[in-house]
Parts: structure tokens; sequence; C-alpha cells
């Protein structure tokens, strides 16, 4: 705080125009005007923080010019709210004593009018509209609270998907597998469900690269993944395990069943008709597929490496087919 800036008098013009204020209207200014008196204004250059986040304010700053940014972080990223010439700060600060949750930075060249606590409950108490106006003010903050706390949750919702959800193909991505395959073994497990799983490469995929371009094999990428998730059950979880290889969870299905599944899954890929942005027919693809059970609650790594080993099985022994 620059001692210099917070020992300057009201001016006649900012008593006229304190009428501007949310606090002070409709209010009859001839009765505060002892109190007000005693107030000082403060100046603020660009970026000087007026509340800092973690302490203890005892002022209501109301803002005679410039303006102020809210932020949560000390570099005044990605503000949360502006505040300009005729709103205050601090209100509820003074009322609760809580130590201030963000930061409240001048954006610009600013004047502020100082009230200290004692003088704004002098204020309160002499004036029915000042206390109206305060209830105003702050059910207003609460809105915007509540604004700002939905905008994160949103935000954090995002987040969340963006982590869990690969890109590309909408399916879940590696992180989502390893966090979630062990619970599903788990559950499985305990409620004495069968649980199989399948690892699904394309074949030739990089040839498929090569000759027509990784455009072409990103639309490849995304048909499969979208036949995938029609020709499995909603219960059942695929992700994308790497580059072009697929994995999918089949709770409460055994080795038998998975084997038939994949069958019709590995003929319906072949059958998909690809076509481009500008809807002309690309080559088709195929895929090949290893399927395995879950025995005696295996590691989670033991039953992925099994899949993958028969997947390799079938891309050695002719591709386009299913080993289990």
């Amino acid at each position: 705080m620059k001692e210099d800036t917070i020992n300057e008098s009201l001016t006649p013009l900012e008593v006229l125009e304190m009428s501007d204020q949310e606090l002070f209207n409709d209010v009859n200014f001839t009765s505060i005007m002892p109190l007000l008196s005693d107030c000082a204004t403060r100046s603020m250059v660009k970026n000087e923080t007026l509340i800092h986040a973690g302490e203890t304010n005892n002022n209501v700053y109301l803002i005679l010019s410039g303006s102020f940014i809210v932020h949560l972080t000390a570099d005044s990223a990605d503000p949360v709210t502006e505040l300009k010439p005729g709103q205050s700060i601090g209100e509820i600060a003074v009322i609760d004593h809580q130590p201030a949750s963000a930061y409240v930075t001048a954006a610009e060249k600013s004047r502020v009018l100082v009230i200290d606590e004692e003088v704004m409950w002098s204020l309160i108490g002499s004036s029915h509209a000042i206390a109206n106006n305060l209830l105003v003010v702050l059910s207003q903050r609460l809105r915007h609270g509540n604004s700002v706390i939905n905008k994160i949750k949103g935000l954090l919702k995002e987040y969340e998907h963006n982590a869990t959800v690969d890109a590309l193909t909408s399916l879940y991505n590696r992180r989502w597998l390893d966090n979630t395959m062990i619970r599903v073994m788990h559950r499985c497990h305990k409620n004495k469900q069968a649980l199989s799983v399948m690892m699904l490469d394309i074949d030739y995929f990089k040839d498929y690269n090569d000759n027509y371009g990784h455009l072409a094999g990103d639309i490849a990428l995304r048909t499969v993944s979208e036949t995938i998730k029609q020709y499995l059950r909603p219960e059942d979880m695929v992700a994308r395990y790497g580059g072009e290889e697929l994995f999918a969870l089949l709770p409460g299905m055994d080795i038998n069943g998975t084997l038939t599944v994949a069958e019709r899954l590995r003929e319906a890929i072949k059958q998909t008709k690809i076509t481009n942005e500008d809807d002309e027919p690309m080559p088709g693809i195929t895929v090949s597929i290893g399927i395995a059970e879950m025995f005696d609650h295996d590691d989670p790594h033991k039953l992925i490496e099994a899949a993958d080993r028969v997947m390799y099985t079938a891309k050695h022994t002719g591709r386009d087919k299913v080993c289990g």
C-alpha cells in the first residue's frame, strides 16, 4: 500500500458522483456526509493490488474511477470478473471477517473511496436505504458467485472428459483404461461374473496411412470405432489402447460368447463402407482380434497381455481373423 495515495480528501465533484454508487442509490446525503467526510480516497496505478487473497480486509472500497479485476491467482490470469465505477469492493469481508478468497487488482489507473469497517456499520445504522442497497449488492454477488461456480464445474467436467476420452475416436483413452479396468475386474470377480476382453488391431494400417494419407487413416480409425460401439452392448466399454489398437471390456460374457461377438464385429468392419469428407468412397479395412477371459481375478496387465498375444497370432496367421 502506498501511503502517499490514501490521505487525500473527497473532492466536491466526487461527493456529487456518490449518487451513482450502488450503495448510495436513493440515499439522503445530508445525513451521511459527516461520516463520508472522514473517509479518504486512494489512487492506484495499473496492476496495483488492492486486496490480496488470504489476507483480512477491514475496508469497503467504492470505485470512483478506473476499473478492477477479480482473479484467483496472484498473476492476474483468467480474471473472474471486472468491477467498474459505481461498484463496491470488500463488503463481505467486513461482514464475516474472513480472509479474502481472491485478489483484486487495478486494471487501469483508478481511484477508490476507502470506508473503514466502523464507518461502514455507522452508515448502515444511519440509513435504511444503505442497508437495503447492501442487501441488493450482496445478493448480486451471490448470484454471480453461483454463476462462477457453475462455470468452474463445467470446466472441470470438460477437463475430466478430455482427460479420459480420446479426441480422435471419442472412445475412452489409455489413461481411463488403466484406472478403470482393475475396478471392473474386481466387480466381476466379486459378483462371480465372467469377464472377457478383446484387443483389436487394424490390419496394414501403416500402409493405409502411407498410401492414402493420415487424414484418410484418421477417418478409417473413427469409422472402426463407431462400428465397434454399434455392435457392442451398452455395458461394454471400449478404449483406444494406442495407435490403431483398440481394447474392449465385456463384463458378464465368457470366452465363447465373446468369440461370437468378435466374429460378427470382424465381419461388420470388413463390410463397412468408408467415405472421406466429400462423401467419396475410400478403401475398406480389416481387423485382427485377440480375445481372452479373466480367470481367478487375473492381474489387469496379464489379461491385456493374453489378449494382445492372441491378437498377434491372428495377425501372423493371415490377418482379418479372430483368435482366442
